[in-house]
């Protein structure tokens, strides 16, 4: 019974997002932006930009462990989405779904619960947050956008998309704590040593 309310209104939440609350520009936003990282531009800026800034607020080795541990927290989100998730339960994507009108905005494959756009990007928002929480608001603002992104281009429902912000959000603190740990162990010996 309480299944069959949260799918309800996981459909009419979807259909407002898909086929209402549109506009030309958002047409044009949204398929942009929900695969910018795929682009050459952002792999070849964003990628050094992003490692560059840990070194330099961290120094080199600190700054290397923390790259390598957000880009591990994305790594992890992609492989419990896709694994853990997307091949188990195997919901059908909206546009496969009966009975769902749906104006497809971007391509897709596969199955649809959970987002791994959204588990991803919360996974390296929820771990950059937690490493630099002056980071909070500009990487989950940035991650809510592409999660939106999914449902406005009609290739996932809500839930598809708050589940990938749960698996990714858990990736991320998951990996943070480990990175800290071993922050801190580094200082220890570094004390020890000295």
């Amino acid at each position: 019974m309480m299944l069959d309310y949260i799918l309800d209104l996981d459909w009419k939440l979807f259909h407002l997002i898909n086929s209402v609350w549109t506009a030309p520009w958002a047409d044009q936003f949204f398929p942009f932006v929900t695969d910018l990282h795929k682009t050459k531009p952002f792999k070849i800026i964003v990628i050094p930009l992003v490692l560059g800034l840990f070194m330099w607020r961290r120094g080199t080795k600190r700054g290397l462990i923390i790259f390598f541990f957000a880009v591990f927290s994305l790594l992890a989100a992609d492989g419990i989405g896709n694994h853990g998730f997307k091949k188990t339960i195997q919901r059908p994507r909206p546009g496969e779904t009966a009975g769902l009108a749906v104006i497809p905005r971007a391509p897709y494959g596969g199955y649809s619960f959970v987002s791994n756009h959204a588990a991803n990007m919360f996974g390296f928002a929820s771990f950059t947050a937690a490493m630099f929480p002056p980071a909070a608001v500009p990487m989950y603002g940035m991650a809510v956008l592409i999660g939106y992104s999914r449902v406005y281009n009609g290739v996932h429902f809500p839930t598809d998309v708050l589940g990938g912000a749960i698996v990714g959000i858990f990736c991320g603190l998951l990996m943070a704590t480990i990175c800290r740990m071993i922050l801190k162990r580094m200082e220890f010996v570094k004390v020890e040593g000295s």
